[in-house]
């Protein structure tokens, strides 16, 4: 009985914690929406509190973490990415998944989420936002050893692609998403296996970014020097994986392993197909908003790495600015929503 009651006991306040994180962050990315002018409706509402769910349970899951440990600014922005992108993490199959990562910000170590986009999700997008899009078919996956002929163009018609399997083999070789559009034609959205060699060396790059490789114990304190020798050694192993011929090399590579995640390495097939996926469905046209479009390109591996090296050598060269410059930048106030949004619940 007394077991019983302490089990409930905890049952309460997982709920009773979870409602007060899920109300408090979907009423900021309400807040968010509205600014922009961005209609926050019920399905976009319903993605915000699958995400925060599924995130309260990752965390709930991890040793020696809570949520108190997680980077605000980092959870407010990963929810309103799934509620712009309409991405849902309870659907079946998911549509995104979470994990988290230790990120140094302003010089504390914080866990920030990191949010991807499953197979499914991508679908999710292509009809959800896709410019003209009536119907996205069931994609194709095109295994070695089926034969497959590619769609062939005479000026505005095309010769639609054929696909026969034939059962010999489980390694998926490129993807293949019919989409069919609004005034009946249907366009093939095709990627290959050897795209996600770059998103696997995007991968390795965004791992490596807090290693020092016992240069010194922290890079954000890191002299030229050190800085320098760093630089060096992850283009040393980037280089040692770019000479890889195949993804399978790549992934076997004895430098960059110890900076592959475990999702690659332990289930490497559905990873490569995932981002097949994904880069098929990139190529197409979307019809975004402010929000999604920004929360798009935020996911963008590309994207991230080029942001974070920005961030890496900012005020790295001294430059003169002209002094009417330095007082019209004085008198812009940068926002800042976390403070605004104490500001107005006092009011």
């Amino acid at each position: 009985m007394a077991e019983e009651k302490k089990e409930v006991a905890q049952n309460q306040e997982f709920t009773t914690a979870l409602s007060t994180w899920t109300n408090t962050i979907t009423g900021l990315v309400t807040r968010d929406f509205e600014k922009c002018g961005v209609e926050f409706d019920e399905y976009s509402k319903k993605c915000a509190m699958s995400a925060m769910s599924s995130i309260f349970q990752l965390v709930q899951n991890t040793d020696k973490a809570t949520m108190n440990d997680l980077n605000t600014s980092n959870l407010r922005e990963i929810v309103e990415q799934c509620a712009s992108l309409k991405l849902n993490a309870h659907a079946v199959p998911r549509e995104v998944y979470f994990q988290l990562r230790n990120k140094q910000i302003n010089g504390e170590w914080k866990k920030v989420v990191e949010m991807g986009i499953e197979g499914d999700g991508n679908d999710a997008l292509l009809r959800q936002f896709g410019n003209d899009v009536k119907r996205v078919h069931p994609v194709w996956l095109v295994k070695e050893g089926d034969d497959f002929t590619y769609p062939k163009r005479k000026g505005l018609d095309v010769e639609h692609p054929s696909w026969e399997e034939k059962g010999l083999s489980q390694k998926v070789v490129r993807v293949v998403y019919p989409v069919e559009l609004m005034n009946g034609n249907v366009e093939y959205l095709i990627s290959e296996r050897d795209s996600v060699k770059v998103n696997l060396i995007a991968h390795i790059r965004n791992n490596m970014m807090n290693e020092t490789f016992d240069i010194c114990k922290d890079r954000y304190k890191a002299t030229p020097e050190q800085k320098k020798k760093i630089k060096q050694k992850k283009e040393e192993i980037l280089d040692a994986v770019r000479k890889c011929e195949t993804l399978e090399d790549m992934l076997n590579c004895e430098v960059a392993r110890p900076f592959i995640s475990a999702a690659w390495l332990d289930t490497p097939e559905a990873m490569f197909t995932r981002k097949m996926r994904n880069n098929a469905i990139k190529k197409f046209p979307k019809n975004l908003n402010s929000i999604a479009s920004s929360s798009l390109l935020q996911m963008d591996d590309t994207y991230k790495n080029a942001q974070e090296e920005i961030r890496e050598n900012e005020n790295s060269q001294p430059f003169d600015v002209e002094e009417n410059v330095v007082a019209e930048c004085e008198a812009v106030e940068v926002p800042d929503f976390a403070k605004e949004d104490t500001q107005n619940e006092s009011h």
